[in-house]
């Protein structure tokens, strides 16, 4: 297994890359004009699952991709959606997606801008808010609102549908930077909150929270079993540490204690994004 993994790695060297909560990657090679989901840890047809090929130009360098569902064959449709799984590239720098269906036929990728406000920047300066957090739930996007009584969602009808969710109340906690992430798991949707003061690579407190969409609203959350969730700040968070890749560091928060743990990577090379090589099964 470790032969074929570094195998796939080999492959996707000299190709644009990107990582899903999901495991698969998406692949983009230029060489061959070919654009594909392969499963690193799998050498065989199944492995691989050929999509449209996804044009260069235009395309930000920065994005983080989302599956709707787990893929399987081309022709196999989603069992949470009744349509077929939907691969969403969202730029992480202008609001911007990117989007095709697995065996969609040809129809190929496209692009969408979207509007979901203005981020109040000071001194009459703004700019466009993108979708950030965001994770992929029951076949729907979840990401930011535009406070933290709101949750955009991201649906497609075929086409992209944007719509929210207000929640009931507020998620308390202490005053000061917050910074959130959205995690899948389990066919669940949650948020995990990390405060800081004016340091921002100093974590103060944590909180975890999961959606209730019976009655609209995060629920405190002491226990999430035996799950590890992976959380990366413009990337995605999934279900499996919080990962400072710039500064080569991991912190584990332990949601059974409160308490959290820093370990230092000095042995690894300096990134300013996460590339996880991660299960492809739920």
């Amino acid at each position: 297994m470790e032969m074929d993994l570094h195998f796939e790695i080999l492959k996707l060297a000299n190709s644009n890359c990107w990582a899903t909560p999901q495991g698969w990657i998406l692949v983009r090679d230029a060489a061959s004009s070919s654009t594909y989901l392969v499963d690193p840890h799998n050498t065989t047809d199944t492995g691989r699952i050929p999509l449209p090929h996804l044009p260069e130009e235009n395309l930000s360098t920065y994005c983080t991709c989302l599956l709707s569902d787990y893929p399987a064959d081309p022709c196999q449709t989603s069992t949470s959606t009744g349509s077929s799984c939907i691969v969403l590239l969202v730029e992480t720098d202008a609001p911007v997606i990117w989007y095709c269906r697995v065996g969609d036929g040809g129809e190929g990728w496209a692009r969408h801008e979207y509007d979901i406000g203005t981020l109040d920047l000071g001194e009459g300066r703004s700019e466009k808010r993108v979708m950030c957090p965001i994770a992929a739930c029951r076949g729907k996007f979840y990401f930011n609102g535009c406070d933290f009584r709101e949750v955009g969602v991201l649906e497609f009808r075929p086409g992209p549908v944007f719509s929210n969710i207000v929640t009931r109340k507020d998620i308390a906690g202490p005053k000061g930077f917050r910074k959130t992430f959205m995690v899948e798991s389990e066919q669940e949707l949650y948020m995990v909150c990390l405060m800081s003061g004016l340091d921002l690579d100093v974590v103060h407190r944590f909180s975890v929270h999961r959606m209730d969409f019976a009655g609209d609203e995060w629920r405190d959350v002491d226990d999430i079993g035996d799950r590890v969730f992976l959380l990366a700040y413009w990337y995605f968070g999934a279900s499996r540490s919080v990962v400072y890749p710039s500064n080569r560091r991991v912190v584990i928060f332990s949601l059974g204690d409160r308490t959290a743990k820093v370990l230092e990577l000095d042995g690894a090379p300096a990134s300013d994004q996460a590339l996880w090589m991660l299960p492809t099964h739920p």
